[in-house]
């Protein structure tokens, strides 16, 4: 950014523009959305959310437990 083309009130609104854009995305729909647990343990692979959230929050990980992202 060029500091004589922006003044201060305009850097603020730009990071308040992200920050809503990404306070939108970055939810646990979404996150499910695009994510799926894989667990060698029990040969299945799931995307559903309350699975998710038990690999995701667990102090320790699970052994050979995956979470894949699907892109």
């Amino acid at each position: 950014m060029h500091e004589d083309r922006y003044d201060e009130q305009e850097i603020q609104y730009e990071v308040k523009q992200i920050s809503d854009m990404l306070s939108l995305v970055e939810t646990m729909d979404y996150l499910a959305a695009a994510t799926e647990v894989a667990d060698c343990n029990k040969h299945r692979v799931t995307s559903k959310r309350r699975t998710l959230e038990r690999a995701f929050f667990r102090k320790e990980p699970k052994a050979f437990e995956f979470i894949i992202h699907k892109n």
